[in-house]
């Protein structure tokens, strides 16, 4: 590493340190370590699953593998959920970092910003907890709702369990809203700080990247939750489950698209100014050329040169992308990782309709 890289490096963390412990999710800020705090919270969970198995008894035509294989949906989905809000915040500030010399505006003004963006809100959070207690208490306590996950029992009689249930219930729902009021916190300010004077090469989007990469992040994580929950507990059989696939699909299009539409207008109106531009000094040069009257003068091979060259700087223009992604091709596979949920839905249920049964048969 050479001295300018090193010294760049200092910067970077000497920046990123007031910033990470802003951006502290609520489990970090415990006393206890954060990944013994993850343990903790897996242990509750499946604590939890093996008591609604112990409650609900044996599931007739259901083997033993089965059921505690979709009983692992509910712990993983939790630590998904803990895992990915932390990641989440790590990934956004370190884009955060490589942003800052590409938004021209002052230096309190963009550390401002990014406060509001990390920063979580403690009274947001306690309101997200009260709401996933009421949530929980009327869908399963007041309306008795059967427990999901492979079971038809209501909270059990006793009191612990049903406290140590319902305080189960009330952590995931909790995790959940915490992890859409994240991504909705980033959206938000993303799309603010997309809207600001930006740097930007219409010849190489590098410094544009880190737009994309958080907006993608966001998309993924939700796509993620729908992935897991499809995955382990199998297909969607009613028409709610169809609905959550449909709309966490089109949810997770919109993370990826919205926050950028800024940095795509900016982007935009570059590309076609310096189109303009080009189109200027092509003609100024087929003007110049036309008026030669020796076709074997010095300047014909002067003014074809400048002219192909002109003209590859304006294929290499077109040919760019008009969103902070390295390609087109790339934000052709970005817009396919945020729809994969609803494409993986779609294509195993045309294989299951059309393909298997001609293969039975």
């Amino acid at each position: 590493m050479t001295a300018t890289e090193m010294v760049a490096t200092e910067t970077n963390e000497a920046q990123n340190t007031p910033w990470v412990a802003l951006a502290r999710t609520f489990f970090e800020r415990l006393p206890l370590p954060f990944p013994n705090v993850v343990i903790l919270i897996t242990v509750l969970v499946v604590a939890e699953q093996l008591l609604e198995e112990r409650f609900v008894g044996p599931l007739a035509g259901f083997p033993v593998w089965q059921r505690f294989g979709v009983r692992a949906a509910l712990p993983m989905l939790a630590l998904y959920l803990v895992l990915t809000n932390r990641a989440l915040k790590r990934a956004v500030l370190d884009c955060l970092i490589r942003l800052r010399t590409s938004v021209q505006v002052p230096e309190e003004v963009y550390e401002a910003l990014v406060e509001r963006m990390v920063r979580p809100s403690r009274l947001v959070e306690a309101a997200l907890l009260i709401v996933s207690t009421a949530v929980v208490l009327v869908l399963f306590g007041w309306m008795q709702n059967p427990l999901p996950i492979y079971t038809s029992m209501t909270l059990p009689r006793q009191p612990l369990a049903t406290g140590f249930v319902i305080l189960t219930y009330t952590l995931i729902g909790w995790l959940g809203l915490t992890l859409i009021y994240t991504g909705i916190q980033h959206a938000v300010h993303l799309s603010r700080l997309a809207r600001l004077p930006l740097s930007i090469n219409v010849f190489d989007p590098e410094n544009l990247l880190p737009f994309g990469s958080i907006s993608l992040q966001h998309s993924l994580v939700l796509a993620g939750v729908v992935v897991i929950l499809r995955v382990l507990l199998g297909r969607p059989t009613s028409p709610a489950s169809f609905l959550v696939i449909t709309l966490a699909s089109l949810g997770s299009l919109l993370a990826l698209v919205l926050p950028l539409n800024g940095v795509y207008q900016q982007m935009r109106r570059a590309k076609i100014k310096a189109l303009n531009n080009i189109s200027e000094q092509l003609l100024q040069a087929q003007e110049a050329l036309l008026s030669l009257k020796d076709p074997l003068d010095d300047g014909v091979t002067e003014l074809n040169a400048r002219t192909n060259a002109l003209v590859n700087l304006r294929k290499t223009i077109l040919e760019s992308p008009n969103w902070p992604f390295r390609s087109n091709t790339a934000v052709a596979r970005a817009v396919l990782a945020a729809m994969s949920p609803l494409i993986y839905f779609v294509l195993t249920e045309l294989v299951r309709v059309y393909i298997v049964p001609v293969l039975v048969n």
